[in-house]
């Protein structure tokens, strides 16, 4: 049975909707954004964002030097949005061996591949570590020294709250 005139100017008109539909989708549809997380540029001594996932130590923002840590931010409770209310809580960086070692494992996980553990997950701890912005001396994991500055995150402020540690989403 054949189309009348009306059906088909309908059909048409559908059609036509449908292809503006997806016309606008792909203009002003939801674009793919990186997520991202703090470093600090130890020569610069200043804050930025990279990709999440990078291992650091990474390129810093002025030069092509691995000066590039992560930095831990914290805020008092609900103040993360408050660029003055953010502070350094601690850096964070690998040891070169396991860098490498991660940097592999990620590259071989995107292929397909397996990659055995040059460094145990018993000895990570002594390639991990952290430093406060104030002090140059990095210390391992496994040290009480790291256990005190990693504190800082559960530390109760003024007020009896401990601090929201943020990210570049809130």
């Amino acid at each position: 049975m054949p189309l009348q005139p009306s059906e088909k100017k309908q059909l048409t008109f559908a059609g036509v909707l449908f292809a503006l539909a997806i016309l606008f989708f792909v203009l002003f549809g939801p674009t793919e954004r990186v997520a991202l997380e703090y470093f600090y540029d130890e020569s610069e001594q200043k804050l930025f964002t990279a990709p999440t996932g990078l291992i650091p130590p990474i390129k810093g923002i002025n030069d092509d030097q691995l000066d590039g840590v992560r930095a831990i931010v914290i805020a008092p409770k609900g103040q993360c949005g408050d660029e003055s209310a953010r502070r350094i809580a601690y850096l964070e960086k690998w040891s070169p061996q396991l860098k490498q070692q991660m940097e592999a494992a990620a590259r071989a996980k995107a292929a397909g591949h397996a990659v055995p553990n040059f460094v145990g997950r018993s000895q990570r701890k002594f390639h991990q570590f952290v430093r406060r912005t104030d002090s140059p001396q990095w210390h391992n994991m496994n040290s009480d020294e790291a256990a005190k500055i990693m504190a800082t995150l559960r530390t109760k402020d003024a007020q009896g709250k401990i601090p929201d540690i943020c990210t570049t989403s809130r």
